[in-house]
């Protein structure tokens, strides 16, 4: 699966990416051993009320419009038989000549918020493969507009990587709270120290060890930058 940005593919890849990083190894070597070196990424604001699975990147939107354009009419008819109150009902809004263009055009205007709503089993074995991973994943992990991300890490190595299905109950060491835009500015090459500094990222945590460690902090954001990442929005 691409990885895109955010989903557990992406973080699994920036684990493996920073366990692979001989520098952020000697750089971080020491954090957490006498304190809780834990993160959680706290990634708000998602545009998931006004983004519909129309506006996702064309690999997920275009090729699943592709794949309904190609099915069946006898398929199609199936599908709007079984589709669930929501999506008729946003059918009936839809001007379009076939009811194969209202099915297709109802699903792809539905906001991502509402893709719950309106998806069900069988029409997710007309999806692309990562639209159905990332939707499910976005079910899952979304609240509200916010996606939590648990990073472990200790003494030079990344232990765990966790997107977590509620909002964390325990307390970790620190917390890096922004914006989607704030991070996706951060995997583009921000400097995270400066971040911080000037409060475009909210830190919640001991700032003396982050002082200590700038090295890592920014191989860090450096590793994330050097990522193949495809965002999601």
């Amino acid at each position: 699966m691409t990885n895109w940005f955010p989903s557990r593919e992406w973080l699994t890849a920036y684990r493996k990416r920073l366990n692979e990083n001989e520098t952020y190894e000697k750089q971080s070597e020491g954090w957490g051993v006498d304190f809780d070196g834990g993160f959680v990424f706290e990634i708000t604001d998602l545009p998931v009320t006004e983004t519909t699975i129309g506006d996702l990147p064309p690999e997920l939107s275009a090729a699943f419009r592709e794949r309904l354009e190609s099915v069946s009419a006898a398929r199609i008819e199936e599908l709007i038989e079984a589709a669930p109150p929501e999506l008729a009902e946003r059918m009936s809004d839809v001007a379009a000549d076939s009811p194969r263009e209202r099915f297709i055009t109802a699903l792809l205007e539905t906001e991502i918020e509402d893709a719950p709503a309106v998806t069900w089993p069988d029409l997710c074995t007309e999806m692309p493969d990562d639209l159905d991973d990332l939707l499910d994943q976005l079910e899952r992990y979304v609240h509200k507009d916010t996606v939590y991300a648990s990073i472990d890490l200790h003494d030079g190595e990344c232990r765990a990587t966790e997107v977590l299905e509620t909002p964390p109950t325990e307390a970790t060491g620190f917390v890096l709270t922004a914006p989607y835009g704030k991070w996706t500015e951060l995997i583009e090459g921000a400097d995270v120290i400066e971040a911080v500094m000037s409060q475009d990222m909210d830190l919640d945590g001991d700032i003396t060890n982050v002082i200590i460690y700038p090295e890592a902090a920014q191989e860090m954001g450096d590793t994330a930058g050097r990522m193949e990442t495809t965002f999601l929005f």
